[in-house]
């Protein structure tokens, strides 16, 4: 229903309008009435209108005056004047504010009914336009923060390609800042009740946090993903002061606890500068988050500052075994993983245990490295309770030498791969990548394969080509963006992957037979 005003000086007139013609089902209601310009508006300050039908001699102030007023302060509202036949300066005063329409006293019932249908028409059209625009901005920002997430992950998984142009992303995605100060990765997810089925909860905790995270005092606007592998988890990039990091999981916890009655277990990884550190950052926070299900001081340990020798000499022996597995040092790799979990099975065991998640990150790096997919057995994110009773150092190196040995063999040319697996790493990589510069030779040199088998494995698995598939996800992406944003072509080719508006334009016809601007005006139509 739309609010309408009457002003008019004397009573009976304002009355006689009321009785005129049925406004309910013009779909108009009578919200006020006013005895002139200066009373109507008062009543404007207070309430909302969209309609005001006004006589134009009036004492104190007369329709002249509020008309200019609201064509000043209220342009959006509609204006139908009433005036006399002689009354010329006022027909003026009427058009040069813009008013709906003028009609002559005495209006008649068609004249009035007639008029008011119109620019009740005129205000449903307005009306409907802008909802669609606002439900085109909202999908718009949806699509950013989509993909603002996909940039994300795409930069902790280290995939091949794309990082020449991750400066046009990262100010694209607002990430700026954060690209460059010190950061911390949080991991948030619910505290593990007996019974283990979080699903009804997993909507209303994410929608939680991601308006926590984008209204927080700790800086509006904190990036929030999740990732495939940790679905009962998000994680947000927290500028990384220590102060600021505790009072965003403050905050995290109490909006859990008041709203879902539950309690929500954050924990920081170590701080990280750089999107080339980011990997490391969000590893650490996976481990913290891992540890902290079993010993709160482990959340404690997670947030010392990088000048701890202790944690300086861990990384680098860490950094050690990676090149140990890249290099197919098998005895080295073996020998260093027995004495360093013997040192800290010495210290305590929420050392020994956290030692070996460290080392099971280690080898999943190194098999994303070369292609290979660990089995779902050996992820040891599918059952972190039963690494918990490795309580033995031969326990828990048997347990590492079997996850390690299929790379070894690989390395030395004995081991096979699963070549679905690559397929699927390959697929993986083109959903978070597609805006970027992707290749198949990069890949190919990334997970050590020859470029003609690993082309050839790639069509036979998925029946297209990588060029085609990749085409085929970007095209997808482009009539997405096409049909709910308001995007012009020349974004929409740099957010698809395209490297201008014009080869997009040719790629675009030569799939679909029209141009974008084709498909979206047959889709508006």
């Amino acid at each position: 229903m739309y609010n309408v005003l009457l002003v008019d000086d004397e009573r009976e007139i304002r009355q006689g309008l009321r009785l005129k013609i049925d406004w309910q089902q013009l779909g108009l209601q009578i919200a006020g009435e006013a005895g002139n310009g200066q009373e109507a508006l008062a009543w404007l300050q207070t309430q909302p209108c969209d309609i005001i039908i006004t006589d134009m001699r009036m004492p104190i102030m007369d329709g002249v005056e509020l008309l200019e007023s609201c064509s000043r302060k209220y342009p959006s509202i509609r204006l139908i004047v009433l005036t006399g036949y002689d009354d010329f300066q006022y027909a003026h005063a009427a058009i040069k504010n813009r008013a709906s329409d003028l009609l002559l006293k005495p209006v008649t019932r068609s004249e009035l009914a007639e008029t008011l249908n119109r620019v009740a028409s005129e205000l449903d059209q307005e009306r409907s336009a802008q909802e669609e625009r606002k439900l085109a901005e909202w999908k718009l920002s949806r699509y950013l923060e989509e993909m603002k997430e996909q940039f994300v992950n795409s930069v902790i998984k280290a995939y091949p390609g794309g990082s020449h142009l991750w400066q046009e992303r990262i100010r694209l995605f607002g990430l700026s800042e954060f690209a460059v100060q010190p950061v911390r990765f949080v991991a948030i997810g619910l505290s593990p009740l007996e019974t283990p089925d979080e699903s009804g909860l997993r909507l209303p905790f994410e929608l939680l946090c991601r308006e926590l995270a984008g209204t927080s005092d700790t800086g509006p606007g904190i990036p929030v993903f999740r990732e495939a592998k940790h679905p009962d988890m998000l994680f947000a990039i927290v500028p990384g002061d220590l102060e600021v990091v505790q009072r965003f999981s403050i905050q995290v916890t109490d909006i859990v606890r008041r709203y879902l009655k539950r309690e929500a277990l954050v924990t920081a990884g170590e701080p990280t500068q750089g999107l080339e550190a980011w990997r490391e950052g969000y590893l650490s926070s996976v481990l913290a988050w891992y540890m902290g299900q079993h010993a709160q001081q482990a959340e404690g340990e997670s947030m010392r500052g990088p000048a701890d020798p202790a944690q300086l000499a861990m990384q680098d022996k860490l950094k050690l075994l990676q090149r140990h597995l890249a290099d197919g040092r098998k005895e080295a790799f073996e020998k260093l993983v027995e004495e360093e979990l013997a040192k800290a099975l010495a210290l305590s065991h929420p050392q020994f245990v956290k030692l070996i998640f460290q080392c099971c990150l280690s080898i999943e790096l190194a098999a994303d490295t070369l292609g290979f997919a660990l089995r779902d057995k050996d992820e040891i994110w599918i059952d972190p309770e039963w690494v918990w009773g490795l309580g033995t150092v031969p326990k828990a190196c048997r347990f590492l030498y079997g996850l390690a040995d299929p790379l070894f063999a690989l390395k030395k040319g004995c081991g096979t791969r699963e070549e679905p697996s690559i397929v699927e790493a390959m697929k993986e990589m083109i959903e978070l990548n597609f805006m970027n510069d992707l290749n198949l030779s990069q890949i190919a040199e990334q997970y050590h394969y020859n470029l003609s088998y690993l082309s050839d494995l790639f069509k036979t698995k998925t029946g297209k080509s990588f060029l085609q598939y990749l085409t085929d996800v970007r095209m997808n992406k482009a009539v997405q963006l096409l049909d709910e944003t308001p995007l012009a072509l020349s974004d929409i080719a740099e957010l698809t992957g395209f490297s201008n508006a014009s080869y997009f334009s040719t790629k675009f016809k030569k799939v679909f037979g029209i141009s974008p601007s084709e498909h979206r005006q047959s889709d508006k139509s």
